[in-house]
């Protein structure tokens, strides 16, 4: 009931929330540690305002079944960020970041356009195996609007997260014996880059063992009218000459990154290219824009992180499906 208390009082405050100083809550009313901690660091209590000033602007734009969605993915949402938080007592701040900054993003991109009905799933669990100490913390999107048979991407999306969940599981041969901490953190954000999709760009980080973590962004493009993925020969026209154009882009822009940061040469071969141009993953749908993402390992090493490439949709519509997802 204090959940969705809380979100009746966002709804009835209004923009107003987002003025002042302080969280858009009465902090000498805070009797949680999540609470606490958000009226106490003012980066947080700024998030927690912009957060509410998002929601209720988008609610107050809602009725019917899409204002009822809206509430109820609230709710499950504060009550994920309580518990999710909570059980990392030496990492409350840093998970209140990432979880605002993740919400924010998806309110305001749940708000162009027709309300799109995606909600928040969450996988989270904490143990011990011998001297390893472990958790997850995983939020996954689900579509439940009624438009479309959204049935196979919100499989995808589950059984991605049911994956990751159970390899950040340690097990017997995980090495028990030597003192460890595995942790896992997912969580994703919505961009709108055209009126009939979404673009949902998982985000996440991963520890195991070894001598380092690893953190990657995977994003997927969603037809709202049908309800499918749709991977870049869906996007554009029939033909590689798309694929041809993108290699001399992609192969230009990052040929200039390598000069600040280390890349693999080899990466630039128009071969190279190619496949990973043809993974769906790598493209991250924008309003008015395509971020090309290539993590870790795939264009150079470990040391250099991830590497971008925006281009613009002026450059790009020549090649673009007419009648695609992403309209020339």
């Amino acid at each position: 009931m204090r959940v969705l208390a809380f979100v009746l009082v966002l709804c009835a405050a209004g923009p107003a929330l987002a003025q002042g100083s302080g969280a858009s809550f009465d902090c000498a009313k805070a009797s949680t540690a999540i609470e606490r901690t958000i009226c106490k660091e003012p980066e947080l209590a700024k998030a927690d305002r912009d957060m509410a000033a998002a929601f209720t602007s988008l609610e107050a734009k809602l009725s019917g079944p899409a204002k009822e969605a809206l509430l109820k993915d609230q709710q499950h949402w504060i009550a994920d960020r309580n518990r999710g938080c909570a059980a990392d007592t030496d990492g409350i701040v840093p998970c209140l970041k990432v979880r605002y900054a993740a919400r924010l993003a998806n309110l305001r991109a749940l708000g162009e356009g027709a309300y799109p009905f995606i909600s928040q799933q969450a996988l989270d669990a904490s143990g011990t195996l011998g001297k390893i100490t472990w958790s997850y913390d995983i939020s996954y999107p689900e579509f439940d609007g009624k438009t479309a048979d959204f049935g196979t991407i919100n499989a995808k999306f589950a059984e991605e997260a049911r994956k990751a969940a159970d390899e950040a599981t340690p097990r017997g041969d995980s090495g028990p014996d030597r003192k460890q901490r595995w942790t896992y953190d997912q969580v994703f954000k919505i961009h709108r880059p055209g009126a009939d999709a979404v673009t949902v760009a998982v985000e996440f980080y991963g520890y195991s063992g070894g001598a380092h973590g690893y953190s990657a962004t995977q994003c997927t493009l969603v037809d709202l009218r049908t309800g499918k993925a749709v991977d870049p020969a869906g996007v554009f026209a029939p033909g590689d000459e798309w694929l041809r154009g993108l290699i001399s882009l992609v192969a230009a822009d990052l040929k200039k990154q390598f000069v600040d940061k280390p890349g693999f040469d080899d990466a630039l071969e128009p071969n190279n290219l190619a496949k990973l141009l043809r993974e769906p993953g790598h493209y991250c749908w924008r309003p008015g824009r395509l971020e090309l993402i290539f993590n870790a390992y795939e264009v150079g090493p470990y040391v250099s992180g991830s590497f971008e490439v925006e281009l613009s949709y002026d450059k790009l519509k020549s090649w673009l499906r007419p009648g695609g997802p992403i309209a020339p």
